[in-house]
């Protein structure tokens, strides 16, 4: 498969031809449509002080996809070929004290698609299917691959007291 990928330290991505990633038993594939690009991307391309200190080449970057199933894990019982996904792109233990409280948000033992794990700037990409959601077939795949980044966004706005307030857009 085609892939974008940190290969070394510095500037820059290369693309390579690497083989399609195998599926785990809790893991679905999915043939990407789209990938979005986010700003950790770019600090990963420029190879900031961030990306210095978090980013273990070689890696597949991207975080922000939509695409269809191709391949489903032994255990997964929720998804089967041929559906349309996006995913959540932040991977938690589902072990620890956080997670066990329903505050996965906070998990210490976090992975990350693209940063930690083999991303979605590939022809495929390996996911837990607990990350997974099915997009319904209308959504646009440029539009699906935005719905992580938009989660973000809602859940920032929901967060505090934004009745009556005014902001700037």
């Amino acid at each position: 498969m085609r892939a974008i990928v940190k290969a070394g330290e510095g500037e820059g991505f290369e693309l390579k031809t690497l083989p399609v990633p195998e599926v785990e038993p809790k893991d679905l594939l999915v043939r990407v449509r789209a990938t979005s690009i986010c700003g950790t991307d770019l600090h990963i391309y420029e190879w900031n002080q961030w990306a210095q200190d978090r980013i273990r080449p070689p890696l597949v970057i991207g975080h922000e996809f939509s695409g269809d199933v191709v391949a489903v894990g032994s255990g997964v019982v929720d998804f089967e070929g041929g559906e349309y996904v996006s995913a959540e792109s932040h991977v938690i233990c589902g072990v620890c004290r956080q997670c066990r409280e329903g505050n996965g948000h906070i998990c210490h033992y976090t992975t990350i698609l693209g940063v930690d794990l083999d991303g979605s700037y590939a022809d495929y990409v390996r996911i837990p299917a607990k990350n997974a959601w099915k997009n319904p077939a209308t959504l646009p795949p440029e539009f699906a691959s935005l719905q992580e980044p938009l989660g973000n966004a809602v859940h920032t706005v929901l967060s505090g007291p934004i009745s009556g307030k005014t902001c700037a857009v």
